[in-house]
């Protein structure tokens, strides 16, 4: 990019394309592999041996922002916010003192957050990562202001000469409503681009790695102050140019309904299973709701899905919860399918009430019940 040397553009573009496509995870880890802490094959992604290093994902993250700054496409955000929002988030534990070296996606019990390392790259990472978020939300590129990560708060941001304050109320990500007011002196013309999620845009993943099994028919929707607005959207931003005055409001919402994602089908493991997603928060089912049995339950495809916000549990989360079965041998020598409620929580959240089971990825029939693995714990 500063060199001028565009076959750097078009290696490192490969590259997006071989993890982005072939070697991440659903919650944006990578690293497969723990003995050489390194990517697999394409599509070798395990759940239970998954190194997913917290490093990793910061590592990842930050990648996809300077190639967000080098193309201006919202695919990049995509991939920067699902690593945020679980397999780095998840490297820390609720009270902030405990952290995860790596982020494995399945596990039988046992493995749990540790106060410290004997290679401490993690938590010094995370402690560097976290404050510098702000940084992240908005970006400008000539007379347009990208507005990248939907968070609470006011920024200021620096605009061909002139000091705009963008003011953001919302809940996400568990609520999709966002409101934004315009501040600062003299607004004037510029262009707004907000990014319209790729999982508000009917896309899990901007690859084949992964995809949504059950298409939401809700779309997102516009407003400029109160007004319905056009939802002209390139390369992943909605675009709104005009005249800007101070106090005028722009309203996003992005729908969030609970989707089930399925891996591409060269992904061994995740043959046969189904992934919950709603918004940019990836789900988990956790021993500590489910009677610590989680790896003989089946979700079948039909199954209605209900998510619901527990201001109690978890420093407040929204939960999804559902009805899955079990198959037991009858007294006559039938199998017999007995109803059993399910509760999923963020994956980010796990392992905050005790070093249980964990489950993401769920068997659709009785042909994918795998007996559950232990987590392999080298972090050397």
């Amino acid at each position: 990019a500063l060199g001028g040397y565009p076959g750097y553009i078009a290696a490192i573009d490969r590259l997006w394309l071989n993890v982005a496509g072939k070697k991440q995870y659903l919650t944006g880890g990578v690293g497969a592999r723990s003995g050489s802490e390194a990517f697999g094959e394409a599509y070798e992604l395990p759940n239970a041996q998954a190194y997913t290093e917290t490093c990793a994902a910061i590592g990842n993250a930050l990648w996809n922002f300077r190639l967000f700054l080098l193309h201006g496409e919202a695919k990049y955000m995509d991939v920067f916010e699902r690593v945020l929002y679980n397999g780095l988030l998840s490297g820390v534990s609720l009270t902030g003192d405990r952290f995860f070296y790596q982020n494995p996606l399945e596990s039988a019990g046992g493995y749990g957050r540790s106060p410290w390392f004997e290679v401490a790259c993690c938590p010094p990472n995370l402690t560097r990562f976290l404050p510098s978020l702000p940084g992240y939300v908005y970006a400008t590129k000539d007379d347009t202001v990208f507005v990248n990560l939907y968070i609470a708060g006011s920024g200021r941001v620096g605009l061909a000469g002139r000091t705009l304050l963008l003011d953001q109320e919302t809940r996400y990500p568990w609520d999709g409503a966002v409101k934004l007011t315009i501040g600062g002196e003299f607004p004037g013309a510029f262009e707004l681009a907000l990014r319209i999620p790729g999982w508000a845009r009917g896309e899990a993943m901007p690859t084949t790695l992964y995809r949504f099994f059950d298409a939401s028919g809700e779309r997102p929707s516009l407003e400029v102050n109160g007004e319905p607005a056009a939802l002209d959207i390139l390369d992943g931003y909605a675009l709104i140019r005009r005249t800007w005055k101070v106090g005028d409001t722009v309203t996003l919402t992005l729908p969030m309904p609970v989707l089930r994602v399925v891996a591409n089908d060269a992904v061994v493991e995740d043959r046969g299973r189904v992934a919950l997603q709603r918004g940019p928060i990836v789900y988990a089912l956790e021993g500590t709701d489910n009677g610590d049995r989680v790896f003989d339950l089946v979700l079948p495809d039909a199954a209605a899905l209900v998510a619901e916000h527990r201001p109690d549990v978890l420093n407040g989360v929204v939960v999804v919860t559902g009805s899955a079965y079990v198959i037991a041998r009858g007294a006559s020598g039938g199998d017999v399918v007995n109803p059993r409620p399910f509760l999923a929580m963020p994956y980010y959240a796990w392992a905050n009430r005790g070093a249980g089971q964990i489950l993401v990825w769920l068997p659709r029939t009785p042909a994918a019940v795998r007996p559950p693995q232990k987590v392999n714990m080298n972090v050397d």
